[in-house]
């Protein structure tokens, strides 16, 4: 069985030559980007922080080792070809939007796994109404990009 691990960690040279940054990145306050993170689901009622939940760290090893294989090859491996692609996607729609070539795009970088992980959490019978950056929900019902 292919882990999430080894898909993870063949992949961070895609993700590092696609990563993109835009305008004046050196000037944003950093501390609003900190985030402390934990492996336990924990909902409160609170005015704090909340913790970012995850699965895997920055390496790509399963931390909360209860979710290792509860998504099986095939799905895991249609989810990350799905994500890349709207990836790749967002490159070129955004550049033909820059260019004028067509009116309005919102890329959905960096939210990639929202959208195509929460279609492929459902049933492809249950109704989605993807909006702006959620693209990847349409790709995943097989919609193409054309």
């Amino acid at each position: 069985m292919l882990s999430q691990s080894i898909l993870f960690k063949s992949s961070k040279s895609l993700f590092k030559t696609a990563a993109r940054s835009f305008g004046a990145m050196d000037q944003i306050n950093k501390e609003l980007f900190e985030h402390k993170f934990t492996n336990d689901l924990d909902f409160r009622s609170s005015f704090d922080k909340l913790k970012c939940f995850r699965v895997m760290d920055e390496d790509g090893n399963i931390i909360n080792k209860s979710y290792e294989g509860s998504i099986d090859d095939a799905t895991m491996q249609k989810m990350f070809r799905t994500m890349v692609m709207m990836n790749e996607a967002d490159v070129v729609y955004n550049q033909a939007q820059r260019q004028s070539r067509i009116s309005f795009y919102m890329t959905q970088l960096g939210e990639e796994a929202a959208g195509v992980g929460s279609a492929a959490a459902i049933k492809d019978h249950d109704m989605i109404f993807p909006q702006y950056r959620e693209a990847g929900a349409f790709l995943w019902r097989g919609f193409s990009i054309q």
